[in-house]
């Protein structure tokens, strides 16, 4: 029988969306786990989680051995907690009994000189700039009316800047739990001195601002899901639309974004524009899943952020290995069966290929 386990840093995270995984076990004669890096035993290389029983439809407290396959839902931030189940999923990644459905994405850097080296692709990625010291933004700034700086390992919108010169003022903006905070500096120095603080906790990749398409100025951008299904092949589960606060410049629904389909806005555009997008946005996930798989291990879900500029024109603004559903579950309803059985459908294909493709 194929085993599979749903793995997360804490206990109780994703626990209703791996419930809803789980009724589609049975059907695809699985047993499926959940449970944490820390709840394995290294000397027995047991773990004690819980064990889905399809019979009662309840989780149950258990001790099992190692799956043959595990679905990775741990999202790492700076925390302690993070760098201590970091080097055991390393460790359950290189077993050689176990076969991860996506092994997930480098750094956000490493992704963009994957994907720019794509003549299909170049064109839609904004132009970045790895930086390595504050000079560099300074002189980026002369380039350029806006920067945008991204943590490289970010995620949820977290850390991101909005960076806007003005004669000799420079503005920086960005969100906080605050919400929407903004500093100006005078001197270049007081500048570099407040860079330099913020990239002692990261690396830092720097873009031109892309002024997005807005609705009553909201910024607004698409987010695609993309998952292999039954065959492994890739197919698109939904497309929505995120539209940030008034006056933002991002739009993760951590930071109080809303979300509307994706026909609403093409409703409101020019019929010839709206076409337009629909086929690029269509023509980017195929191309985009093909390009990193043939240079990375193996993926089984996207998530696509795209952005329209105000002139129509496409952006790719970030890819993530491990997305949110809440955008497709509230756009797309009738796809959200679907996304919860090819977990189990894509599970149950692998277990048919040879151990020496899994990672392929």
């Amino acid at each position: 029988m194929i085993s599979l386990g749903f793995i997360t840093i804490h206990p109780e995270q994703e626990v209703e969306y791996a419930t809803n995984l789980a009724k589609y076990a049975a059907a695809y004669n699985i047993e499926f786990y959940r449970f944490t890096p820390f709840q394995l035993q290294p000397v027995s290389q047991k773990i004690t989680g819980y064990k889905y029983n399809s019979e009662i439809n309840e989780w149950q407290y258990a001790t099992f051995s190692l799956p043959m396959f595990i679905y990775d839902r741990c999202f790492y931030r700076g925390d302690s907690l993070s760098k201590k189940a970091i080097p055991i999923v390393n460790w359950l990644k290189q077993n050689p009994t176990i076969t991860f459905l996506g092994y997930g994405l480098p750094n956000k850097w490493d992704v963009y000189t994957e994907l720019i080296k794509d003549d299909d692709l170049s064109p839609y990625l904004p132009s970045t700039t790895k930086i390595t010291a504050e000079e560099q933004v300074t002189q980026l700034l002369r380039l350029h009316d806006a920067l945008i700086l991204k943590p490289i390992a970010g995620a949820q919108g977290k850390g991101i800047v909005k960076l806007v010169q003005r004669f000799r003022i420079i503005e920086a903006s960005f969100h906080s739990k605050k919400g929407l905070q903004t500093k100006q500096f005078t001197q270049l120095a007081d500048f570099h001195a407040w860079l330099f603080n913020i990239m002692q906790n990261a690396t830092y990749l720097a873009q031109p601002f892309i002024p997005l398409l807005s609705l009553q100025y909201s910024p607004l951008d698409v987010r695609v899901l993309l998952q292999k299904d039954a065959s492994g092949d890739w197919n698109e589960i939904g497309r929505g639309v995120r539209k940030g606060k008034e006056d933002s410049f991002i739009t993760n629904i951590s930071h109080g974004a809303s979300i509307s389909p994706f026909e609403e806005l093409m409703k409101r555009l020019p019929p010839h524009k709206a076409t337009f997008i629909t086929d690029e946005i269509s023509s980017l996930c195929e191309r985009i899943p093909l390009v990193l798989e043939a240079q990375l291990p193996s993926l089984f879900e996207l998530g696509l952020d795209i952005c329209i500029s105000r002139d129509y024109s496409i952006w790719l603004l970030d890819l993530n290995s491990k997305p949110g559903r809440k955008t497709i579950i509230e756009t797309t309803p009738e796809s959200t069966e679907k996304m919860y059985e090819n977990v189990m459908a894509y599970c149950s294909y692998l277990a048919t290929l040879p151990s020496s493709q899994h990672k392929e």
